[in-house]
């Protein structure tokens, strides 16, 4: 029995020793450090944004997502974005019931997917996301420095929120 403790102790003091010498940090010493050149930091990558109240469109973009709506939305949306007979209006209460809680990429895929009502899908991506800036601006959303993209990823991860009062 003496000798299993003794050998059981052994082992510990082995796994004890091997741990800290496994974990031990070597370092040069500070005038053998040298820092990196400031060429070779990369800056991080902004954080995508959260909500529709992170600037996530520019207002050229809005401005051409206004011409598309102008040239295939407004016969039916009407000229203020209010609605009409068979089209439901896309500002104010009609656009916060039907969209908040939901994501940028729900915009994105209606439109895409239902407009223009004879033909859909066919206004390409670039048109369809300037739609959903065009619409989000004319709803009070901020723009801001960079363009929306047409991404499912980055659109999926965008909540539709209420803007503050």
């Amino acid at each position: 029995m003496r000798v299993l403790i003794a050998a059981l102790g052994a082992a510990v003091l082995f796994l004890m020793f091997a741990l800290a010498c496994s974990t031990a940090v070597v370092t040069a010493p500070r005038s053998a450090q040298v820092e990196a050149p400031l060429e070779a930091v990369e800056p991080e990558p902004a954080a995508p944004p959260a909500s529709v109240l992170d600037r996530i469109f520019t207002e050229a973009q809005a401005e051409r997502g206004r011409a598309a709506y102008d040239a295939h939305c407004a016969e039916c949306h009407g000229e203020g974005l209010g609605g009409g007979e068979m089209a439901p209006g896309l500002t104010g209460v009609a656009f916060r019931f039907r969209w908040r809680g939901l994501k940028v990429a729900d915009i994105y895929e209606s439109i895409e997917s239902t407009m223009p009502p004879e033909e859909p899908d066919t206004l390409g991506d670039q048109a369809y996301i300037d739609l959903v800036a065009f619409v989000l601006r004319a709803n009070g959303y901020p723009a801001g420095d960079r363009e929306l993209a047409a991404d499912p990823l980055l659109l999926q991860g965008i909540a539709v929120e209420r803007l503050p009062p």
